[in-house]
């Protein structure tokens, strides 16, 4: 009776990593390097651990390709699949982590073993991979099957003990924001991935990056959590490598380690247990006010970034995040700004914010609940380019060269808007046109983070749902209701490309009346 486990490692990563020449690897790679050789009955534990996509040798160019569009996910989830068939003996109990591209990589696998566990003894090393890939094919048509005389069981779903994913991201085809790439891109090869979690999971666990702003990174959370009968999904300090793993300075991803190792090891004294080598706390150095690491820079900061949709930070929602969230929060380190401060209104109060116009997201630190309404008002005036206006935009009757400008790009959006309609990709937003089309050009707009109440957040593909989007002088007088709740953010409506161009800000005035 062994231990199988199996180890996905994320976009990228490899165990070879370095951070500034300083070795730098994911949490999946330590995790993997954290288990013992036998567990505490001396049965053995045998580990697959497979570098992310594009974090093989391959070369550059595949490297980069791979790294950008997870091209190469089907070897890996049929490696993994064929490395678990070939090893597996009855009353085994299989662990499976992942990381990033490699925690979508995981949870895949787990959704392929709904469909059985191939047998692959007797069968050559050509034949063992042939039926290997025969099954991810059939996996990829709804309703094909393979003989239940090729699985052990007949094609009864296969159990996995525990599942241990961080930040999984799926983003296998080209994002949705990138609207003629896109075009290009085909469904066919991610839309099947089956992420939802299965009955055939025992306990699952989820650690999920509360600081991660990329939109491309939006986290893929499982849609049926709350119904399934050991699964938690937490929140953590921390952006995407914060939490699992791949900087240097690690002691924020080693809180989230440090909680999977401690998940994947509960059980009785009498049970068959995931064993780790002795005295490994000593090993890892969890520190909540730890190095929070900025991802929106570089080659990200030049595409959309998007705030991730929570659960307000207080502690009356505790079981939604890890203790090390209200730790910063408490007691945010000097070098960093308050760490999630969030207040709410009661009926009739009010909260006065600056709103700057150089900035993409304006927080509030207002959590808003379903069902409350607010209004808005505002003083002051901001600027884009030489043009000054008031928080109801630039369209005030007086004519500049900006105006003329701003017309052309108007144009251009008309286009975007018969684009949007035609592909039905909501995300689309050309260059040089506004944030939110249907609304004025540098007019106030309220955002809140709730992905406008969509059943599934992200695409395969990477592509997240919009937010609940609004002009603000629209509801000076006549109050918004919240149709789901979320953080309140602000924003002018310009094009995403030119914010630097812009000067000022106003005070905007929220109050909560119903």
């Amino acid at each position: 009776m062994a231990n199988l486990i199996i180890c996905c490692d994320g976009t990228w990563n490899n165990p070879q990593q370095e951070d500034n020449g300083v070795p730098a690897p994911t949490n999946v790679y330590k995790l993997a390097n954290a288990i013992a050789s036998k567990d505490a009955n001396g049965e053995p534990q045998l580990i697959y651990y497979h570098p992310g996509l594009g974090g093989e040798d391959s070369g550059l160019k595949d490297a980069i390709i791979d790294g950008a569009l997870g091209v190469s996910i089907k070897r890996h989830i049929s490696s993994a699949y064929h490395w678990l068939a070939t090893h597996y003996n009855s009353d085994d109990k299989v662990y499976i982590f992942g990381f990033s591209r490699g925690a979508f990589t995981a949870r895949s696998l787990c959704g392929l073993l709904k469909h059985g566990l191939l047998d692959l003894s007797g069968l050559s090393e050509q034949e063992s991979w042939q039926r290997t890939h025969d099954l991810y094919d059939y996996y990829k048509r709804v309703g094909a099957a393979l003989a239940p005389s090729f699985f052990i069981d007949n094609a009864a779903a296969f159990k996995i003990h525990f599942l241990g994913v961080w930040d999984t991201v799926g983003a296998l085809g080209i994002p949705n924001d990138l609207e003629f790439l896109n075009l290009f891109d085909n469904p066919e090869r991610w839309r099947f991935h089956d992420t939802v979690l299965g009955d055939n999971v025992n306990i699952a666990r989820h650690a999920m990056a509360l600081d991660e702003k990329r939109s491309s990174f939006t986290v893929t959370r499982w849609s049926n959590v709350d119904v399934h009968h050991n699964a938690k999904e937490i929140w953590f300090p921390g952006v995407h490598s914060d939490v699992g793993g791949g900087y240097a300075d690690s002691g924020l991803a080693d809180i989230a380690l440090h909680w999977m190792i401690e998940e994947a090891a509960k059980g009785n004294a009498q049970e068959h247990k995931l064993a780790f080598r002795p005295a490994i706390d000593s090993l890892i150095k969890p520190d909540p006010n730890g190095v929070l690491h900025n991802s929106y820079k570089g080659v990200f900061s030049k595409l959309r970034s998007r705030p991730r949709n929570i659960r307000a930070v207080h502690p009356d929602n505790e079981a939604y995040f890890h203790s090390s969230v209200f730790a910063r929060q408490a007691s945010s380190p000097l070098a960093y700004p308050a760490y999630w401060p969030t207040q709410s209104l009661a009926v009739g109060e009010s909260l006065a914010v600056d709103v700057f116009a150089k900035k993409h997201w304006n927080p509030a630190n207002l959590y808003m609940e379903k069902g409350q309404k607010y209004c808005f008002s505002a003083t002051g005036q901001w600027q884009d380019s030489k043009d000054t206006c008031d928080w109801k935009g630039t369209e005030d009757g007086n004519l500049t060269r900006g105006d003329i400008v701003r017309a052309a790009s108007s144009l251009w959006g008309i286009t975007e808007r018969a684009f949007m309609k035609i592909t039905r990709n909501k995300s689309t937003d050309f260059w040089g046109t506004k944030r939110v089309e249907t609304l004025e050009w540098f007019i106030a707009v309220g955002c809140i983070a709730n992905d406008n109440g969509a059943a599934v957040a992200v695409n395969n593909d990477g592509s997240p749902a919009p937010h609940q989007y609004f002009a603000l002088p629209a509801h000076e007088q006549h109050g918004i209701e919240v149709q789901d709740s979320g953080y309140f953010y602000a924003f002018a409506n310009d094009v995403w490309s030119l914010y630097n161009n812009n000067h000022g800000s106003i005070k905007l005035t929220i109050t909560r009346i119903e």
